[in-house]
């Protein structure tokens, strides 16, 4: 039983961004949705072992620089891109990824589940025999950092919160963002990182940070219209 009032505030709020974000939002459920299906519907490691199936040289070039795309180095290029027009977005990009890491981390001391390397070494070493194997320095033999995915959680929350935040060009925005999450968690399968259920819940814990973060800005700092501005506009003025 719902404990807000029908119609509150912060139920339009929800809607409102649902309305605004269909895209991205919509297709980060059905990709969740997705993924719980073939969750249910196979073995931990059943997913990993098609997906390495499927290297190509290609491939293996176009995730190991994919994978990146939610570590600080994207944070940094974003927080530069965003503050030409707004001081404020690339203060609450820094918030997202805090947030985004602080969670994260947090759930993976307490789960401590294997990675997939350690996981299938120690449970299925034939399957992991046959596997094909990255090189060493793109190996994890940790024990207890698996679960939830970092890489997804960062992901997902920063792209939804550019995707959120866009105005001019906002479907084809939403639509790169969604793609450059998605393409991220699936580098952390595709490189033995991670299960489908760590980017699964990861993808999920993006959404909702990213969510929490847009709406933290919106509401912080309203008389401080400086934030409101970015480094562009003192060229224009000039």
């Amino acid at each position: 039983m719902s404990t807000l009032p029908p119609d509150s505030k912060a139920e339009r709020s929800i809607v409102r961004l649902f309305r605004n974000n269909w895209l991205f939002i919509g297709g980060t459920l059905l990709y969740l949705i997705y993924n719980a299906i073939m969750l249910l519907s196979r073995n931990q490691g059943d997913t990993l072992v098609a997906i390495n199936k499927m290297r190509t040289p290609f491939w293996d070039v176009f995730f190991k620089i994919g994978t990146h795309f939610a570590e600080p180095e994207a944070y940094l290029l974003a927080i530069i891109m965003v503050t030409a027009f707004s001081y404020r977005k690339g203060i609450f990009i820094v918030l997202t990824g805090v947030f985004a890491g602080v969670t994260a981390g947090t759930l993976k001391i307490i789960f401590a589940q294997a990675r997939p390397m350690r996981w299938f070494f120690d449970n299925y070493e034939e399957i992991w025999h046959s596997l094909n194997l990255f090189e060493e320095e793109w190996r994890s033999w940790d024990a207890g950092s698996s679960f939830p995915s970092g890489h997804a959680t960062s992901a997902f929350a920063l792209y939804s919160f550019l995707a959120f935040n866009a105005r001019r060009g906002k479907l084809s925005i939403s639509a790169f963002c969604f793609l450059l999450a998605t393409m991220v968690a699936f580098s952390r399968m595709y490189l033995l990182f991670h299960f489908l259920r760590d980017v699964t819940v990861g993808a999920a814990l993006g959404l909702c940070l990213g969510a929490v973060v847009y709406y933290i800005q919106k509401s912080s700092f309203p008389d401080h219209k400086w934030i409101d501005n970015g480094w562009l506009s003192y060229f224009r003025k000039s």
